[in-house]
């Protein structure tokens, strides 16, 4: 790394002045590999825990690059235990806790025992946390945010770091342990993408869950007596098909809407409110409906996807995915994501098929997913961690992502990381 990149790090508060206190001295805390340099971030206290931002460079790759973006950060620092180890936190985009609730609830969270951990989460670029610079918005792909953790861990002075990671975040997390195993101590990932696959190679697979989801929900559907639609399921969902092409139910509700629907609900491990808002919807209140649905897809919302693909590789998983015949509906927006990849700019780092180094297979991971999960699909989790050696320990549930909503995984994880 560069010294003068690292001089060049100009650090702020990550909050709002009514949301903390005055800046107070913090004593570093002793990793297990080294010290943590309080030169470098200034930590405000908020709250239970301390906020701080950094500036790391937008294109880590070019040493010309004067363009830097703010990643805003939380610490919770350990207070039990004697190794007192360093976890970076590393969230999912779209799913799950964001940075910052991961660290300030981490013991409701993650349970008493992350209270022996120094927690950094890490908000990735592209969040609302750590905004990109105008005209660099869609340079947020994996390889950046990899390049970002890196960054950090150089900053902070830390040899080696552990990492606690989810979905997006997992996929980061398992960049690093395929490039540079030795700057991980351990990791627990939760639903990673495998990056030594190629997308379009892993787009069928997703597809394959997504359909395993549906038909999954139609069945608890049908098990279930809490379920509006128990008595005929298929019928009802078809009804509701007939009557959206015949305009007979509120505007709101569309087929691209209950797709997204069923991401903000089924994917999450709540079939319930899918089928409760259906029909509420179709008795003429589509509050709640519309309240899961959100607003339609726009260009920001593909910025990450389409960071990781280059514009024929995103074409050819936008042409896969609008090829699905739908099981009565699908999850998520992928056709229309994917879509809009060819208006943006071409991706300067797409995530390739990428050639773990051989220590890999030494590093210390624990991989995880629900058995059920319909936005990663399991298989490739397991497939990853057999060719690597990995710990593989997944879960008899149908969402996505696992780690902190079953409680014996978490423990599991928290246990792993302390070993």
């Amino acid at each position: 790394m560069p010294r003068r990149l690292i001089g060049a790090l100009l650090c702020a508060a990550a909050v709002s002045v009514s949301a903390c206190s005055q800046p107070s001295e913090v004593q570093p805390v002793k990793s297990s590999a080294s010290d943590i340099a309080e030169t470098t971030i200034a930590w405000l206290p908020c709250g239970p825990i301390e906020c701080g931002q950094i500036e790391v460079p937008v294109a880590h790759e070019s040493a010309e690059s004067n363009s830097m973006v703010k990643l805003s950060m939380y610490r919770r620092i350990a207070v039990t235990g004697e190794k007192k180890q360093t976890v970076f936190v590393l969230p999912d985009r779209e799913y799950g806790y964001s940075a910052r609730e991961l660290v300030e609830r981490a013991p409701l969270l993650l349970g008493n025992a992350s209270n022996a951990f120094t927690l950094i989460g890490i908000s990735p670029r592209g969040s609302n946390d750590s905004a990109m610079p105008t005209g660099r918005e869609t340079e947020i792909g994996t390889l950046h945010s990899a390049d970002d953790v890196e960054f950090i861990r150089n900053a902070l002075n830390i040899k080696k770091v552990s990492v606690l990671a989810w979905g997006s975040g997992a996929t980061t997390a398992a960049a690093i342990l395929y490039t540079k195993p030795r700057m991980i101590d351990s990791a627990v990932l939760d639903s990673p993408i495998d990056p030594s696959v190629a997308l379009t190679t892993q787009a069928p697979k997703h597809i394959a869950a997504t359909k395993l989801g549906v038909q999954t929900a139609v069945l608890w559907c049908a098990s279930h007596l809490s379920c509006p639609m128990n008595a005929n399921v298929a019928k009802e969902l078809n009804k509701v098909k007939t009557d959206i092409r015949l305009h007979r139910v509120p505007p709101e509700v569309t087929f691209d809407a209950m797709d997204r629907v069923a991401a903000k609900t089924i994917a999450t491990g709540e079939a319930g409110p899918f089928f409760t808002s259906i029909a509420e919807a179709m008795n003429g209140d589509a509050s709640a409906f519309e309240a899961f649905a959100g607003n339609e897809p726009t260009l920001a919302d593909a910025y990450a996807r389409c960071a990781d693909v280059s514009h024929k590789d995103a074409a050819v998983i936008a042409a896969l995915h609008k090829a699905v015949v739908p099981y009565k509906f699908t999850i998520g927006s992928e056709a229309q994501l994917y879509g809009m990849c060819a208006q943006l700019p071409e991706s300067m780092r797409p995530l390739t098929a990428m050639k773990p180094e051989a220590l890999s297979s030494e590093a210390t991971v624990m991989l995880t997913v629900a058995r059920g999960d319909q936005v990663a699909a399991p298989l490739l989790v397991r497939d990853m961690g057999k060719k690597l050696k990995w710990q593989y320990r997944p879960v008899f549930a149908n969402r996505h992502l696992v780690l902190t909503f079953d409680a014996a995984i978490t423990a599991a994880a928290m246990q792993f990381l302390a070993s």
